[in-house]
């Protein structure tokens, strides 16, 4: 049996020289494709030994040069600069938009904010990138688990989990961002896009205006003028860097606490042991550790770090050829068979660091905690929370792990918000319209809210006959990004409040993020169970936020704030105060709950939630299991979605036991429940023998036509009614 992250191992078991049983239970790859692995990029890296990582990406491009004229030119091809361009190809078919986006960058690279939820799998999912095929790339995100640390009594702490969408509908995913950027930049290459990496915008001498836009590129590789890119549209895909936006408006910052970041990249010395530190621990999960300053995070997630770029381009490649075939799950090479067929290195690797806010206390002798910045304050913070040491002696630093210099990270500031997000000629998106903490993940996840809305306009503005009309298309975009960023905001500060007493954070604070996050009324994902068209997924995304602007949740984050804002960060939180916050939030929920708001299918809280009952009733004791959407492979330890039609494990290829691959619902589906899976399911194997059993049962016990194996999704928004947030049968 081969451990973690070996895959030297994996490598050399060949011709029948396998472990014990492995070779009876594993799908041999050259037994279940469908398509040949082509060697594209390897062959034209053989041809031209001279040949650079950057001049292998760039040829994947239509183009062989940056064209002259494009109607969109995209500045910044990071994540949001992708998804704007792959969004906006694929809404507007039609207008066979000439989409040229430009990267300083040699080639993508490592970014914080690996966590991704509901929104971004579902649009995935929707843009042909399912997890069928993303999961050979990236590591499983199922949810979110939170420890709350007490402060005066070091081994004690709370805890609160919530489950991600059933894995037979849409499971997220960890991202390496090097990684993720890469496959988008292919998937977007397929799509027509042009995507020119090592060519930086020469923003001081660009020229905006209504009636047209000129960006000199350089390329980087020499600093000479590669063309000077002409088009009716320039989106800004520069992040916080804001390379159009900070022209337009200075910065804006926000009342009371920043925070600030730091941390490393670690490999697990022993990630069994963890649970052993914290009861329920699950690297399936993206586990939060709370304490009064603010948090740690922990994301277990697949690097292909090392591996050749043509190598890379080739498997990408080949894994997207397989969606567009439409290659059942276990059909497909697992991640190691893929990287040995393409010679390509992977590890398992672990992203952890801390947010805390900017008025934490540090002692005078920060200095001797470690020798820069990043590193002093990960060290004093880990060592002044028991709790945090406790889980850090079970990992090791990667130092260096992306070059020299790259051990430890600082970004101080987070929050911020950007004045002005569109003008004549110009639109910015993502993290350029502001920012407020990784905490639940707002870069990505609401981010592309704000990319994918701007696609969805782009057309409508290249052909707005004035500046009034084009002015007019853009308001919207205005509108949205001037009230979501101060709600983020918002969001952001009412949940580090709730940081200060390990009882506020699970009883309070998330739990009204998350169920109102889960089943906000009209633009709720579980209730179209997740079937949102491309075309429809920026209306959803933009009246998401994780509900923080719906009147109940703001009526709650409002109270938090204004009882604990005035408090000491050192000094523990009076209980009559607590009291207080917990007895408003229980009021407020009780008012919602008896006026059938945030209830119905498809929300099981005794389910989805640790600690809370049907009625969202707290309860450590009774309540303490929930269902359970993943478990591990028994073989390599890989954390995998419960799927019974998905038997083979994704990352090493052996075919699980079929009680492995099984949902464990922690209160066993009742007939209505059963009758909805069978209508969303994409078949009844893929939510288990539950399912199975009861359809064979039902069929056997009425006269009625059998019901499908396979019925069309989407049904769920059709057959109910939304009434005060509340879903009825119809």
């Amino acid at each position: 049996m081969f451990r973690l992250g070996d895959i030297s191992t994996f490598n050399r078991k060949e011709n029948g020289q396998s472990s014990p049983g492995y070779i009876a239970t594993t799908h041999s790859s050259s037994t279940s494709m469908f398509i040949l692995p082509k060697t594209t990029f390897r062959d034209r890296a053989a041809a031209n030994p001279n040949m650079t990582e950057t001049e292998i990406l760039n040829s994947g491009n239509v183009q062989t040069e940056p064209a002259a004229e494009s109607d969109v030119t995209i500045v910044g091809g990071g994540v949001h600069g992708l998804i704007y361009a792959i969004h906006a190809r694929k809404v507007h078919p039609e207008a066979n938009l000439k989409i040229s986006v430009f990267e300083k960058a040699p080639k993508p690279q490592w970014k914080i904010g690996e966590s991704t939820l509901p929104h971004f799998a579902q649009w995935t999912k929707s843009a042909g990138m399912a997890a069928e095929y993303l999961l050979r790339f990236f590591g499983l995100h199922n949810g979110l688990e939170f420890f709350y640390l007490d402060r005066e009594n070091p081994d004690t702490y709370t805890a609160f989990c919530n489950n991600g969408p059933p894995p037979f509908l849409a499971p997220g995913y960890q991202l390496q961002r090097s990684m993720s950027e890469l496959v988008f930049t292919v998937f977007a290459q397929r799509l027509g896009v042009n995507v020119w990496h090592g060519h930086a915008a020469d923003i001081q001498n660009t020229i905006l205006s209504k009636d047209g836009d000129s960006v000199p590129i350089v390329r980087q590789s020499d600093k000479t003028k590669s063309v000077v890119s002409k088009s009716p549209l320039v989106v800004d895909g520069t992040g916080r860097f804001r390379q159009l936006a900070s022209k337009a408006a200075r910065v804006k910052r926000f009342e009371n606490f920043n925070t600030d970041a730091f941390f490393g990249y670690f490999e697990a010395l022993n990630e069994d042991a963890i649970p052993d530190e914290l009861e329920g621990f699950e690297g399936g999960h993206t586990s939060h550790i709370c304490f009064p300053e603010g948090w740690m995070y922990l994301i277990r997630m697949l690097s292909w770090h090392g591996s050749p770029m043509a190598n890379l381009l080739d498997m990408i490649n080949y894994v997207l050829d397989h969606a567009e075939l439409g290659t059942p799950h276990d059909e497909m090479p697992s991640t190691y068979e893929l990287a040995k067929m393409f010679d390509c290195k992977t590890k398992w690797i672990w992203s952890i660091g801390y947010a805390t806010r900017d008025d934490t206390t540090y002692p005078a002798d920060l200095a001797s905690y470690g020798s820069s910045e990043g590193e002093r304050r990960f060290n004093f913070i880990t060592k002044k929370y028991k709790k945090l040491g406790d889980v850090m002696r079970h990992f090791a630093l990667l130092p260096d792990y992306h070059g020299p210099g790259t051990s430890w990270y600082i970004r101080k500031q987070l929050s911020y918000q950007s004045q002005v997000v569109s003008g004549p000629g110009w639109v910015t998106i993502g993290d350029g319209i502001g920012f407020t903490n990784p905490l639940l993940s707002p870069g990505i996840n609401a981010g592309m809210a704000s990319s994918t809305f701007a696609a969805d306009l782009t057309l409508a503005s290249l052909k707005a006959k004035s500046e009034e009309e084009r002015l007019a298309v853009w308001k919207k975009y205005d509108d949205y990004c001037d009230g979501a960023v101060p709600s983020l905001h918002l969001m952001n500060q009412f949940l580090y409040l709730t940081f200060m007493h390990p009882m506020l954070g699970p009883r309070v604070g998330f739990l009204w993020t998350i169920v109102i996050g889960h089943a906000l009324p009209k633009y709720s994902l579980p209730r179209s169970a997740f079937t949102v068209d491309m075309k429809n997924f920026a209306e959803y995304a933009t009246h998401w936020l994780w509900g923080s602007q719906v009147d109940d949740w703001v009526k709650v984050a409002e109270y938090t704030k204004a009882k604990l804002m005035p408090l000491n960060l050192d000094e523990p939180v009076p209980q009559e105060i607590v009291d207080d916050v917990i007895n408003f939030s229980e009021k407020v929920k009780d008012e919602a709950l008896a006026a059938g708001k945030y209830q119905g299918f498809p929300f099981r809280y005794e389910g989805e939630l640790r600690n809370f009952g049907p009625k969202l009733e707290w309860d450590e004791k009774k309540y303490a299991s929930q269902d359970r959407f993943h478990t591990q492979c028994r073989e390599c330890r890989t954390w995998i979605p419960s799927r019974g039609d998905w038997r083979k494990c994704t990352a090493c290829g052996v075919i699980r036991p079929f009680e492995d691959c099984e949902i464990q619902w922690n209160v066993p589906p009742d007939d209505y429940e059963l009758s909805k899976f069978a209508m969303v399911a994409p078949n009844l194997k893929s939510v288990g023998k539950v399912l199975e059993d009861w359809v064979k049962n039902r069929d056997m016990n009425c006269h009625c036509n059998p019901m499908p194996m396979e019925s069309g999704m989407g049904m769920m928004e059709n057959d109910m009614s939304m009434e005060n947030g509340m879903a009825k049968a119809m």
